[in-house]
């Protein structure tokens, strides 16, 4: 029901990697497109050219840091420089598909070319072409010796791989990295894990989601939680400690993900019991107890949500963003009680308050479709389709309302494709939307 959390962009941080097994490359075949479409001729090969002009930077200019993100540098020493072409092997990046794309976007009359900086592309959206452009940018433009900027961009390849919904693609390109656990990863002075922390993560959770390993993607949690504790003990700034203390408790919600997607409720929820208290102290514990709270509402536990939800109220800090979490978490924990009524009112209330919130919006209309107020859910979609930057569940909502509005509703499902394609950018969002969000 709410928007989907995109994978984060990554933050430039010191890492390497190792050589990739040839026969772990191979456990997922994807059979490479023998014909291109106008969105992916001559421009998606890793080998294509990169201009040479100063403006085409390898990365894009860097938001600030994230508290789960380590610093540039992390203030580690300079190392020997070492070889990382194995990155660079244009066979460990594919051909993305554009089957599953509706017409109207691989015939946009306003995509921005491959060869414009990766920062523009991410920032209008076209995610797409920011995988092709990261792709071509680690094979032919940056210097074997850069890790860094060869790391940067494989996060983001494999982000915006996850962003258009490719998360098998996107897993098979992580092998590239090969063992994140092995000695070759670490400092070798200082013993510092040089992969960045949020690449990790993600590597970790595309072996869970890509391929379905759902056991392997726990083990690479608790690989994580033990190196979270190991610094714990370690780090002697109060600062730091706090920091992986975050990290810990993230890794453990992450678990309980996972096993949630296994169909191990119970399971899931013996887990989250021994995880170590938060509190709210801080706006990072914060959003910790809220992603429990989305956790244990997928659990069906709606006791426990509500028990983390009052937790992350009790923050000393709250603006208006923190209210807007934590109201539209109370309406979905009546919703999930099939409480209609108080879900609606509660909505409308939010609504009434922050009428351009898109989530608070689209969660509005989905629960006055639960209580059967069919054209009501209908026109705020419809108007937030056309007022605000269309995300995918936007779009398969109300794909959906339509398929129960008319007997026309393929017509109607083309003719919102065709809007959507006509946007210039994404405005923050993902400007491609796939055919299944359009339920074409």
């Amino acid at each position: 029901m709410n928007p989907p959390a995109h994978p984060a962009l990554p933050n430039r941080a010191r890492s390497h990697g190792r050589n990739a097994s040839g026969d772990e490359r191979r456990r997922v075949a994807i059979t490479r497109r023998s014909t291109r479409g106008p969105l992916d001729a001559d421009l998606d090969d890793a080998q294509g050219s990169v201009p040479d002009t100063t403006q085409r930077v390898l990365s894009p200019t860097r938001s600030e840091s994230s508290p789960l993100s380590p610093q540039p540098h992390d203030g580690i020493p300079d190392m020997p420089a070492k070889d990382f072409s194995f990155i660079q092997d244009p066979a460990a990046y594919h051909v993305l598909p554009a089957s599953n794309i509706p017409p109207p976007f691989l015939n946009a009359p306003n995509l921005p070319s491959v060869n414009s900086p990766i920062d523009s592309l991410l920032q209008s959206g076209h995610y797409r072409l920011a995988a092709i452009a990261a792709a071509r940018n680690i094979v032919n433009a940056a210097a074997p010796t850069d890790y860094e900027t060869l790391f940067h961009l494989l996060h983001i390849r494999l982000a915006c791989l996850c962003l258009i919904s490719e998360h098998a693609l996107a897993a098979q390109e992580s092998k590239v990295l090969g063992d994140l656990s092995s000695t070759f990863y670490r400092h070798p002075l200082t013993d510092t894990h040089l992969v960045p922390w949020d690449l990790r993560i993600l590597v970790v959770r595309l072996a869970a989601l890509g391929y379905g390993e759902w056991r392997k993607g726990i083990m690479g949690y608790y690989e994580l939680a033990r190196e979270c504790r190991e610094n714990i003990v370690k780090v002697e700034l109060e600062e730091d400690r706090k920091l992986w203390r975050t990290r810990l408790k993230d890794c453990g919600i992450r678990v309980a993900n996972v096993l949630v997607e296994m169909g191990e409720l119970e399971g899931a929820g013996r887990h989250l019991n021994t995880l170590s208290p938060s509190h709210g102290a801080s706006p990072e514990e914060k959003d910790i107890l809220l992603m429990e709270t989305l956790v244990w509402l997928r659990v069906g536990d709606t006791i426990a949500a509500k028990r983390c939800l009052s937790a992350a109220r009790q923050t000393s800090s709250s603006s208006s963003n923190d209210d807007i979490a934590t109201g539209a978490l109370t309406a979905l924990i009546h919703l999930a009680n099939s409480d209609y009524t108080p879900a609606v009112t509660l909505l409308q209330t939010l609504h009434s308050h922050h009428p351009a919130d898109a989530m608070i919006t689209q969660n509005l209309a989905v629960a006055l479709l639960y209580t059967g107020q069919i054209a009501e859910a209908r026109n705020l979609l419809t108007e937030l389709s056309d007022t605000s930057p269309p995300f995918h569940s936007l779009i398969f909502n109300l794909s959906t309302i339509y398929e129960l509005c008319t007997e026309r509703n393929r017509e109607k499902k083309v003719a919102l494709s065709e809007r959507v394609a006509g946007r210039k950018g994404g405005e923050g969002v993902g400007w491609e939307v796939g055919s299944a969000d359009f339920k074409l």
